[in-house]
């Protein structure tokens, strides 16, 4: 059968949330790429259950946002039996970002991790994109122009030749294994759940189940707008081989933990035995060749990063990739590494730290109760992250510090207004343009005038008090207070939202000069 040949600027391998993230922004950007998927039909199981607040800010921006708020949850109280029979009702685990972040998304979703896919490939399809469903890539080959990657499909072999080539396929990934960059890390042997995605009838949909006992915990959460659970379960340390996961054996655990006839389970989709492992690669690339998402990094469920962490990975990563490709220097994909991989380490730590509590407690409701209600915190919202180490990052040099420096995450603030505007900053951010908040007492500035380059945009934001309508104007002070603001500044915004560069109004030329830095332009 004969090979077929095509060429694309980028390749990504792995069609789940962290791929499908860099498929939309990619393809808003017009970037020429393709996304591969090994498995002949979309996921349909549910595996991550919760989508942080971080990472709804990023499907906001991909404009992805409106199915996942009306599909999830918000608030799902939890119900704790014990081995008496009696049950106590405790709130959620999860809990709102503290309200120092500003963002219209302080509270987790709960959502099954095949409703975020959904979300966001429906998204890429009114982008113009198709996912490829049945295709594998089994060899891959790099050279100083680009990367050659031959896929298995029903009809044969394919190489395809990339510029880059990004595996966002998963813990077992083919392209990490190509590149030759393993996982370095521990499995943690003792540590095992029985998952499932479950169909049953005897409990109420509106909460959490958990049953404690001397076995360890058994918990059902409903998965919203469907009528599929998923069942998590320790299992002892001391089975040395756990049986195989099965509907029967799902039944035998229920009845005697909850007792006999009370929980009747009706179908499984999806069975697995989950082992703990905290991972993760030295370094995210191999010359042309970048991991991402679960590829990159495995960890513990506690707090629910790994979906997170891997689609804040292609939002770092896409628009650095656009840039390059345009013609930015390729040291911009160096970065790729130097901020994501320590963001992952401090996840790593993080959600070992809280899984050790939560398996510690495993046995008795009061105490597991108490640690699983530390799972969730600002770390956890994704809300904290910061490049102020970064090599894109310039210090800040002014008289008085401000509390928001370059390199944190750029805050949301409201009611700002103009003849032609009303709405927020993030609606001014939304989009693939590096953004500049002038934050000005006049709109006769001669400075500004010059301040153009054709990845950015330039929003002049006047204070409450100004009498005029075809500037905006920061009509509550929201904007002046959020940001710091006490003279005249100017705030250069990355594309993915963060803060890399405050300066004075007088040395609006380091704007372009950072730019011209990255594009090559004079």
């Amino acid at each position: 059968m004969e090979t077929i040949f095509s060429s694309i600027d980028v390749l990504i391998v792995g069609a789940g949330p962290t791929g499908l993230t860099l498929a939309c922004d990619l393809a808003r950007r017009n970037i020429s790429h393709r996304i591969i998927d090994k498995n002949t039909v979309y996921n349909v199981a549910s595996r991550s259950k919760a989508i942080q607040p971080r990472s709804l800010e990023v499907v906001d921006d991909l404009e992805a946002i409106d199915y996942i708020l009306d599909t999830g949850v918000v608030d799902l109280p939890v119900r704790y039996y014990t081995a008496d029979g009696k049950s106590i009702d405790k709130p959620s685990i999860t809990v709102a970002a503290s309200s120092k972040f500003e963002t219209p998304y302080r509270h987790p979703v709960w959502i099954a991790q095949f409703d975020v896919e959904k979300a966001l490939r429906d998204c890429y399809v009114i982008l113009g994109g198709q996912v490829e469903l049945g295709i594998e890539a089994v060899k891959l080959v790099q050279d100083l122009d680009g990367v050659t990657v031959t896929v298995k499909t029903s009809q044969g072999e394919e190489q395809i030749h990339a510029r880059y080539v990004v595996g966002a396929d998963g813990g077992k990934s083919n392209i990490r294994k190509f590149i030759q960059l393993p996982l370095v890390g521990e499995t943690y042997d003792d540590e095992r759940w029985y998952l499932g995605d479950i169909q049953l009838e005897g409990l109420d949909r509106d909460r959490i189940h958990i049953w404690t006992s001397s076995e360890g915990m058994l918990g059902i959460t409903p998965l919203p707008k469907s009528n599929i659970w998923q069942l998590q379960a320790t299992i002892s340390a001391e089975i040395q081989n756990p049986a195989e996961p099965s509907l029967e054996l799902y039944q035998t655990m229920l009845d005697q933990r909850a007792g006999t006839g009370r929980v009747k389970l009706t179908h499984a989709s999806w069975l697995s035995i989950y082992r703990i492992n905290v991972r993760m690669v030295e370094c995210y690339h191999s010359h042309r060749v970048f991991l991402a998402g679960d590829a990159a990094h495995v960890h513990s469920p506690a707090g629910g990063q790994g979906m997170n962490t891997g689609m804040q990975d292609a939002y770092n990563l896409g628009w650095k990739l656009a840039a390059v490709l345009q013609g930015a220097d390729t040291h911009l994909l160096h970065t790729y590494d130097e901020e994501r991989r320590p963001i992952a380490q401090a996840v790593l730590q993080d959600s070992s730290k809280k899984i050790k509590a939560v398996t510690a407690t495993v046995t008795e409701s009061g105490s597991l109760s108490q640690s699983l209600s530390t799972i969730s915190d600002d770390l956890t919202s994704g809300l904290s992250i910061s490049y102020r180490s970064s090599s894109l990052t310039r210090s800040f040099t002014g008289k008085n510090t401000p509390l928001l420096l370059p390199g944190d995450r750029a805050p949301n603030a409201d009611i700002l207004q103009s003849e032609k505007f009303s709405g927020t900053i993030f609606d001014l951010l939304r989009g693939t343009h590096w953004t500049v908040l002038a934050f000005v007492n006049h709109t006769d500035s001669s400075i500004l005038e010059n301040l153009t380059h054709d990845q950015l945009r330039l929003y002049s934001i006047l204070p409450s008090h100004t009498e005029r309508t075809d500037h905006i104007i920061d009509k509550a002070g929201n904007a002046y207070r959020i940001y710091n603001i006490s003279n005249e500044e100017l705030l250069l915004i990355r594309p993915d939202g963060y803060i890399a560069l405050r300066t004075s109004i007088e040395e609006s030329r380091s704007i372009l000069q950072y730019l011209n830095a990255i594009y090559y332009l004079s």
